[in-house]
């Protein structure tokens, strides 16, 4: 029987996956991860720990197999960005940096006062946050010059793993997007070392290539450590967020790929960038394809807000009914989701943004305000669509908030598109193994492959009468928060007032 592996090291804990070739979950094992903080604001992780929790956990999902099971080849996805660097022996220089990290915050504010930003930016489609390796790798440039001294290649988590694995150097297309890719030639750019004024560190960048290419095969160090032949294919895999839409189901054009869960995160599938830096693009490498993704704070806070404030419960589902029995539209009161004290990041950007609720009357009653919490969370995420560069034909839903049947009927109806709900606990790996699938021929295309090991799905389509309703509601839902811009900003200046006081 043969078995695809995925591996998904994500922040907090590492996933591994065996797959037979029809998409069933033969064995699974995860172990948790933890991260340092050195400093406020920082976020790193040890190395050397990374790799050898994932060798452990690749060992207990190969234990559990059955022994007619044969491995034919391992896919790597993981937490993006970051700085993870080795030395020319593949030693790790120090701890790595995650993608969460702010240290080089005041980094980004110069670039964004001299015109920098913007050139990278223009440059490769997208705009840059801290937590990217070339701003990191300016930081060490300026504060900590001998960590660069002896680094000759810088990974994400997954290049780490793809080179523990197989003693091979190298990134995919997804992580070295932003900024290192052209978008217009797709190749690297090493201008984008220049303009950051670190023009001599252009070459810890590895090659990079596309997610389904067979970068190395399992060496015999690593085949002990983790359970594995030695000699099986690993592919060069994705950043977990391309990864995830994949498994999902999104690969082609006009797809579109929602997670429900504590944040909400969209992303759409197209044939280019787009026009605009709204969001991050990245380019798959395969085909033409690219995938431009949009996260924003609001998410499932805002019911746990209702159950313990409104309703005394601990149950999320215990609201789908009493919110079921108000009408679409909620009589007329709406809710802005911002229910955050870091304000919203997509897909506008304002650290002042919060919470609350627009056209309350006396006639409004509790089960008004928890379905428009609902249809708040479902409007934020077609703002988020709103901006992307593609308007998707389908929808793709995955996250908690995924398996509750109300809230995909409300979605459907507030997106006016169909939604398609896969049984699929591990869409990051599962795209992953897609990739290897591909990379071996055991499918021609991602859309091959989608098919074979996608799994059970469910559909939800839009009343077309309900969608024309959040039609006329989105509008003035998007015009609303747009004009709360001055409100929150007065606000804030008002809570610093009351806390100073």
């Amino acid at each position: 029987m043969d078995v695809l592996l995925g591996i998904d090291a994500g922040t907090t804990a590492i996933t591994v996956v065996a797959y037979n070739t029809d998409g069933t979950v033969l064995a699974t094992a995860t172990e948790t991860q933890s991260t340092v903080h050195p400093e406020p604001g920082w976020a790193e992780q040890e190395m050397e720990t990374v790799w050898k929790q994932t060798a452990t956990t690749v060992k207990q999902t190969v234990t559990a197999l059955d022994e007619d099971a044969e491995i034919v080849g391992v896919g790597v996805t993981g937490q993006g960005d970051g700085c993870w660097l080795i030395d020319d022996d593949g030693t790790p220089v120090r701890n790595a940096v995650l993608w969460s990290d702010s240290r080089a915050a005041s980094i980004l504010e110069g670039w964004g006062a001299d015109g920098t930003m913007d050139a990278l930016s223009g440059a490769c489609g997208s705009s840059l946050y801290p937590g990217m390796c070339l701003p990191l790798l300016t930081w060490f440039a300026e504060h900590n010059p001998e960590t660069l001294t002896d680094a000759t290649t810088a990974f994400s988590c997954k290049d780490w793993l793809v080179y523990q694995l197989t003693g091979i150097r190298g990134t995919d297309c997804t992580e070295a997007t932003v900024p290192f890719l052209d978008r217009e030639t797709s190749e690297f750019n090493p201008a984008v070392f220049e303009q950051a004024d670190i023009p001599t560190y252009s070459d810890l960048v590895p090659e990079i290539r596309a997610g389904s290419d067979i970068v190395g095969h399992l060496t015999s160090d690593a085949a002990s450590e983790t359970g594995l032949p030695e000699g099986t294919p690993v592919v060069a895999g994705m950043i977990d967020v391309a990864a995830s839409a994949i498994g999902a189901g999104a690969v082609s054009k006009g797809d579109a790929a929602v997670s429900l869960g504590t944040s909400l995160f969209t992303q759409t599938i197209a044939d280019s960038p787009g026009e605009t830096d709204a969001g991050i693009g990245m380019m798959f490498g395969i085909e033409d394809r690219w995938t431009s993704a949009v996260g924003s704070n609001a998410g499932t806070p805002s019911l746990e807000w209702v159950c313990e404030e409104l309703v005394e419960t601990d149950s999320i589902s215990s609201l789908e009914p009493i919110a079921a029995s108000a009408p679409p539209g909620s009589e007329g009161v709406f809710y802005l989701p911002y229910l955050s004290t870091t304000g919203e990041r997509g897909p506008f950007t304002d650290p002042n943004a919060r919470a609350g609720f627009v056209g309350l009357d006396p006639t409004h009653t509790q089960e008004h305000l928890i379905r428009s919490v609902y249809e708040g969370l479902s409007l934020a995420v077609r703002d988020c669509l709103t901006e992307l560069p593609a308007d998707p034909e389908r929808v793709f839903l995955t996250g908690g908030g995924a398996q509750s049947a109300f809230w995909c009927e409300l979605l459907a109806d507030c997106l006016g598109i169909e939604l398609v709900v896969p049984q699929n606990d591990y869409p990051a790996v599962k795209g992953v193994v897609s990739l290897l699938a591909v990379a071996l021929g055991i499918v021609p295309t991602l859309e091959e492959g989608d098919r074979q090991l996608a799994g059970k799905r469910d559909t939800y389509a839009p009343d077309p009468e309900i969608a024309e309703v959040y039609n006329e509601i989105y509008s003035v839902y998007r015009h609303t928060r747009q004009q709360m811009e001055s409100v929150w900003q007065e606000h804030a200046q008002l809570r610093s007032t009351i806390k100073t006081d």
